[in-house]
């Protein structure tokens, strides 16, 4: 025998007295009915554990390229200086173990790709203890605490042995306990993410060899998310009083051996305010978050949030505003926890409306902007759809789209990066808003028939002068406006400059606005003709002034509809919009109208040819 088989024996005989040594240690800890503490690496055979994070099993998580939009329902309650479109939905974000961000369907960031299984990260530092158990779950043979990231990531077995494991974490840096057969259920603390993972392994027969034992936790407990968002206001969250009510949590008894949880029968209720809350996004803090973790599963009614005093800081031009500064915004929610579930609690702060004796529709306050580069491959930034700060008149580039664009500046010619799509569908939360339809502005006796003109046999619900539209009604109605006094469109007035028109506002003064957005108030900002408008493709900027590019810059306000003009039952020919201007006639006094207005040609739909003639107007918004 030469040395090396010497060696080989040598080494097989220590292996054996290693594994009968581990043998007669388990046998003790069995007499004495207490847990052994293995550590450290090991010569002989080894577990070696990783964690490939925790499962977030949620059925409402949209995974990326899913064609099933399970858009979030909002109950939409109005406040004194705000609005609230609250949720009770799964959509909690997380980090996924891969790396990429989810926030839930209708958030700002990407949702998970499907290859990343729908699993978060646990962070390096967070501790987590293995159990070894008899393959019955009857017997603890040995535990070890690791550390996510931690080295010595394995445990301790003897060859040709089934064992039960278990992983348990508070998710968290704190301890974890050990347990004794006969009395493997434990406490858990409160409020706390509790991590459970369980499964058999067989380890083989030969022995020297390591064994991977991968680990995927679940929530124990229901976690219960309360989100508050201010991307509808666009704006992040500079300081604010937040209090939460009625937070009826519940901790209890985990059995390792079996994984049933037990809630305790007493209640407690944690302390959130506004300093509880932590950034979604590290970058941005318009979405903010709080966690909490019950064992119940009892309906917990009558969840209070109260805000006030939200400092926001908008995101057109880091103008400061306050939500909640005369009377707090409070917030009712209703939730049923379901164990390993997760639960989230949303509320968005978006702005309110406008309502005005003309229209039935719920009215943004100011124009909508696109903020992003320019160009049809355009690239935009964070919350990138977003009304302005402040109405008034303006000739930035970012406020003027093509028909059904969605990117100002540019033609809508049905390509994937410039599809046809609503806007104001894009601004958060998506969904709440859109672009107003023909009746919105012409009554809902409004229509268009073959000679595009519109007939409105409700002149009460209407924003517009008469029922005469279209092509040909604007160049009838010019010309008699021209020449003859003529009445005024109900319910307006108009600026002495004149640079808007204001339609008298339904609704109260919103302390949180100046008085050009506390009025339904279309300024003139004019609109981009066709053929200025293909200079825009070369801009650099979609905040530059368009300048000698509009016309009727303080002479007319437009606006896109959401309607196509004539429909020939092939083809859509034309888009409606809203005109309006103030006339000086040759005789009488001026006087404003409002208009129903098509572009004939301005696209083609339906036949597969896109006409790429449309002027370049504004949009504003009307709630859903």
């Amino acid at each position: 025998m030469n040395f090396s088989t010497i060696k080989k024996a040598n080494w097989i005989v220590a292996t054996v007295l290693l594994a009968t040594s581990g043998m007669l240690a388990t046998s003790c800890s069995k007499d004495k009915n207490t847990p052994v503490e293995q550590g450290g690496e090991h010569e002989g055979t080894n577990l070696v554990l990783s964690i490939s994070g925790i499962n977030e099993n949620n059925e409402n998580v949209v995974k990326q390229g899913s064609t099933n939009d399970k858009a979030t329902k909002y109950n939409v309650q109005s406040f004194a200086d705000v609005d609230v479109a609250t949720a009770v939905d799964n959509n909690v974000p997380f980090v996924s173990a891969s790396g990429i961000a989810v926030k839930g369907y209708n958030g700002s960031s990407q949702v998970a790709a499907a290859s990343s299984n729908l699993r978060a990260a646990l962070v390096n530092g967070v501790t987590y203890r293995l159990y070894l158990l008899s393959s019955d779950g009857t017997q603890v043979i040995s535990s070890q605490q690791f550390t996510v990231g931690g080295t010595g990531t394995t445990i301790a077995v003897t060859p040709g042995t089934t064992y039960k494991w278990v992983a348990l974490s508070y998710n968290n840096e704190d301890a974890i306990p050990t347990i004794t057969t006969g009395n493997t259920s434990l406490l858990m603390p409160q409020n706390k993410d509790i991590l459970y993972a369980s499964g058999n392994i067989t380890i083989p027969s030969a022995p020297g060899s390591n064994i991977s034992l991968p680990i995927t936790f679940n929530h124990a407990f229901s976690r219960l998310a309360i989100e508050l968002n201010s991307m509808g206001v666009f704006g992040p969250m500079n300081s604010g009083t937040v209090a939460v009510t009625g937070l009826a949590l519940r901790t209890g008894t985990i059995n390792l051996a079996t994984g049933v949880v037990t809630p305790e029968t007493t209640t407690f209720s944690p302390t959130i305010n506004f300093s509880s809350f932590t950034n979604i996004d590290p970058a941005y803090s318009d979405a903010k978050i709080v966690y909490a973790y019950t064992a119940g599963t009892t309906a917990i009614n009558n969840i209070g949030v109260s805000v006030s005093n939200l400092a926001i800081t908008h995101m057109d031009n880091n103008s400061a505003r306050t939500y909640g500064s005369v009377t707090p915004i409070n917030m009712t929610f209703n939730v049923t926890p379901e164990l390993g579930k997760s639960h989230r609690l949303l509320a968005n702060i978006v702005e309110s409306t406008l309502t005005t004796p003309g229209s039935t529709a719920k009215w943004a306050r100011s124009n909508l902007y696109y903020s992003g580069t320019p160009g049809a491959n355009s690239t935009p930034s964070h919350n990138p759809y977003r009304f302005y700060f402040e109405n008034k008149i303006t000739d930035r580039a970012d406020g003027f789209f093509g028909y059904k664009g969605i990117i100002p500046g540019v033609f809508n010619d049905g390509s994937v990066a410039q599809s046809t799509q609503d806007p104001c569908a894009l601004v958060y939360p998506k969904g709440l808003w859109r672009q107003p339809s023909l009746t919105d502005i012409a009554g809902p006796s409004a229509q268009p028939n073959v000679i595009n003109l519109v007939i409105n046999t409700n002149a009460g619900n209407t924003m517009v002068s008469r029922g005469v539209g279209g092509l040909l009604g604007n160049t009838l109605t010019q010309i008699l406006d021209l020449l003859l006094n003529t009445t005024t469109t109900p319910n307006t007035t108009v600026n002495s400059n004149p640079n808007y028109v204001q339609y008298t506002t339904s609704t109260a003064t919103n302390p949180a606005f100046a008085t050009s957005s506390n009025s339904l108030r279309f300024y003139y900002n004019g609109q981009v003709l066709a053929a200025n408008a293909l200079s825009l493709l070369t801009l650099s900027s979609l905040t530059v002034p368009l300048g000698a590019l509009l016309e009727g810059q303080n002479t007319n306000a437009t606006f896109w509809t959401k309607d196509d003009g004539l429909n020939l039952g092939i083809a859509n020919l034309g888009a409606w919009s809203y005109y309006g201007r103030t006339y000086t006639p040759l005789i009488g006094t001026p006087a404003f109208k409002g208009l129903a207005s098509t572009e004939v040609l301005s696209t083609v739909s339906g036949v597969g040819i896109n006409v790429l003639s449309t002027t370049l107007k504004n949009v504003r918004c009307v709630r859903n």
